[in-house]
């Protein structure tokens, strides 16, 4: 096995112009959310390019592609996501400039581009490590599996496709989010909340004839900020509840009535220990002790995480459950060096494979904090050392031998 991982690092570095040019050309296809079908066409045709036995785009514009094993080994499948967010006030979003680092605070070569990070780098990588299997005639028992899915930035239609319709599962499943070349176990949950403040309209030359609904949900939105969130409960695993209002909107919208009518919607990342039944009962203490002083304020919680009756959606693979974790760890440590584990800040869609009892590690190029930014970009050492990662990781978890 060791001549084996050097073959896989050397094939790498042998072939490092070419991979740096194929996440070019993966960054310069536009794919927003519902927008992925040139993007799928384009990475099914490579996948059947590269050897891959299976190729195809369902439905969903997922491209879903695999190497079949031989048969009596583990099945690994690696799932990253092809929608990308707006590209905003972002310059040459789809360029894939190869640049100097410098200018985004790191250093070595970077490639630039929408999605970069936020993760076409991972699913080309992913691709391209089946390709070095190949091309290197490394035999697997089990098969290698690739779902590169529609829609996650939007619910994640594409990847629940691939498990629903397409049945595309494995034995280990490995997201390819932005981990910063680390090792990730999981994610808090994510709730969706509204609040409706109602008031009374009229002109807005005379604002004292009615009941300024968008200033009172100031009231709310102040009280929320500064009593709620500081107490929000940590969890030993998954970390600290966060609690940010993202959107607020008025009824009617015109610039001479004064609002009868105030929407804002909240974001909770939160864990076992603080549920959505929670939240709500908050709110409405909140809303009891705001009335309680104001006998105009009048305010409606919206609970869209009950009413969809959706139960925790966060995951953690437990290592003393799940040994995968170590060989993962291990593998990583063979090719790039030993590395953290933690967890995801963000929600990915390896919750969905959780549910089903997989055991769920993410890897991935990129930083966090550069996901859906003007600074969108992913190192080039890092890129190239996560195919070999996805490739060696690959030879251990499906069992790898030379023909």
């Amino acid at each position: 096995m060791l001549d084996l991982r050097k073959r896989v690092i050397d094939w790498v570095e042998e072939n490092r112009e070419e991979c740096i040019k194929f996440l070019q050309e993966v960054i310069s296809i536009p794919s927003p959310s519902f927008e992925e079908r040139q993007m799928a066409e384009f990475l099914a045709e490579k996948m059947r390019d590269y050897g891959f036995d299976v190729s195809f785009v369902d439905g969903k514009h997922d491209a879903l592609g695999t190497i079949i094993g031989s048969g009596g080994g583990r099945s690994l499948l690696l799932n990253g996501h092809l929608d990308h967010v707006p590209v905003g006030a972002m310059v040459d979003p789809y360029s894939g400039l190869l640049i100097d680092g410098a200018d985004f605070g790191v250093e070595g070569q970077v490639v630039y581009g929408r999605a970069a990070c936020d993760m076409k780098a991972a699913v080309a990588a992913m691709v391209l490590a089946g390709r070095a299997i190949k091309e290197l005639e490394i035999r697997l028992k089990g098969d290698y599996k690739v779902a590169a899915v529609a829609q996650e930035e939007v619910g994640g239609a594409g990847t629940t496709s691939t498990i629903v319709d397409s049945q595309f599962l494995a034995d280990v499943v490995l997201i390819g989010e932005a981990t910063n070349m680390e090792l990730a176990l999981g994610h808090r949950g994510s709730m969706k909340f509204g609040a409706v403040v109602k008031g009374r309209s009229c002109h807005a030359s005379a604002p004292e004839r009615g009941v300024n609904a968008l200033y009172k949900a100031t009231k709310m939105i102040q009280r929320i900020r500064d009593d709620l969130v500081p107490r929000l409960p940590t969890h030993p695993i998954y970390g600290r509840v966060s609690l940010v209002v993202t959107q607020i909107e008025v009824s009617p919208k015109a610039f001479n009535v004064v609002p009868e009518s105030c929407l804002f919607w909240m974001d909770c990342r939160n864990h076992p220990g603080f549920t959505a039944e929670d939240l709500y009962n908050e709110l409405n203490q909140i809303i009891a002790e705001i009335k309680a002083e104001d006998p105009e304020f009048e305010a409606t919680v919206i609970p869209t995480t009950l009413i969809t009756g959706r139960t925790f959606s966060g995951f953690y693979t437990d290592p003393d459950k799940h040994p995968v974790v170590e060989e993962a760890a291990q593998a990583v440590s063979e090719i790039y060096r030993k590395p953290e584990r933690g967890l995801w800040t963000f929600a990915t869609d390896g919750r969905m494979y959780s549910r089903l009892g997989l055991p769920v590690i993410g890897f991935g190029p990129g930083e966090e904090r550069f996901a859906h930014t003007q600074q969108d970009h992913v190192k080039v050492r890092d890129f190239l050392d996560t195919i070999k990662v996805y490739a060696w990781l690959a030879c251990k978890i499906c069992e790898a031998s030379e023909s």
